[in-house]
């Protein structure tokens, strides 16, 4: 008989938990380690169509990527909130486990899928924080096209609405920085291994930053950025698990439409 147990270690050996965020709560979130399990769900975020999809059709572990709850609380009461929709798949007995920037980092995890669904070659970790015990959550490789050849490929991948370039399109790009979701952070880093950076919700103030730097920044958007991840995601769960598993990733959780 498979146990949650079971399958957060399964996956917890591809994802190297240990490697996550100080900050990242990933691993169990919901549930019992013991309890047994027959079917799985993958998700990106547990939003209020995914818990919708669990009522309708249960099962007995969720996967996520985005954490649900990212802080302590001191209720879990019915609503709409983050904490409900923890409080619905209680109700339901649907254990929760997250694998975030654990999964960024991992080999074949989100930075690397990421990755290569633009083509990078010659790809290589970045974006480590040894001080903060933050692993290489990105990935660099080489690219050799103009920056509009880079926009054009992240819109056909993403699509062109909201997408938010910063650079010279003309300029050439031998190298590119690609980091699932909010990346901003390291656009310091990014600047001294790449022309350019991929990657989500790039802030002004970061923009003005990466602009005296000489990097050009290519945003279209945080869970654009995660979906070859959240797809790789289901690819590994799959593999780890010898049960039913279901497929809502296609359930996106993007807020701006």
């Amino acid at each position: 008989m498979t146990v949650v147990g079971d399958v957060v270690d399964a996956v917890g050996r591809r994802t190297r938990p240990e490697k996550a965020a100080a900050w990242d709560p990933v691993g169990l979130q919901l549930g019992d380690r013991e309890a047994p399990v027959s079917r799985v769900a993958v998700c990106h975020e547990v939003t209020e169509d995914v818990v919708g999809a669990l009522e309708a059709s249960p099962v007995d572990l969720l996967v996520a990527y985005h954490p649900l709850l990212f802080a302590p609380v001191n209720r879990v009461l019915a609503g709409r909130s983050a904490e409900a929709r923890a409080y619905r798949l209680i109700r339901l007995g649907v254990n929760l486990l997250v694998a975030h920037t654990d999964f960024d980092a991992a080999p074949g995890g989100a930075a690397d899928a990421l990755a290569a669904s633009l083509g990078l070659s010659d790809v290589e970790p970045f974006g480590g924080d040894p001080d903060e015990g933050l692993a290489d959550i990105g990935r660099v490789g080489g690219f050799a096209a103009p920056l509009a050849d880079l926009e054009a490929q992240v819109s056909g991948l993403f699509g062109g609405a909201g997408l938010r370039v910063s650079g010279d399109r003309a300029a050439r790009i031998d190298r590119v920085a690609v980091v699932p979701g909010s990346g901003a952070s390291l656009i310091e880093a990014a600047a001294g291994v790449a022309q350019a950076l991929v990657t989500g919700d790039a802030p002004h103030h970061r923009m003005v930053r990466a602009r005296d730097l000489g990097l050009a920044v290519v945003d279209p958007g945080h869970t654009q950025t995660e979906r070859p991840g959240i797809a790789a995601l289901f690819r590994l769960v799959t593999e780890c698990c010898d049960v039913e598993v279901v497929d809502l990733t296609g359930l996106d959780p993007s807020a701006w439409g």
